[in-house]
């Protein structure tokens, strides 16, 4: 897994990029990020590709998800 950068504003939400392992593992990471003090709830997580048309496209899932 790997996170690219920081994070950056995309309006009024902050974007975060995680690559590089199966879906469910980042969603697993994606889902302790959401639990961490100061995150604020209605956090998601967007699955989605390189070849994604535009910014922000893709399945959205409610963060902290299920247990897998």
């Amino acid at each position: 897994m790997e996170v690219f950068d920081e994070g950056e504003q995309d309006g009024d939400v902050y974007v975060f990029f995680v690559t590089g392992a199966r879906e469910g593992d980042l969603l697993a990471a994606a889902s302790r990020v959401a639990m961490l003090p100061g995150v604020p709830p209605g956090t998601v997580a967007v699955v989605s590709n390189d070849e994604a048309e535009e910014f922000g496209l893709g399945r959205r899932v409610a963060l902290p998800p299920p247990a897998l």
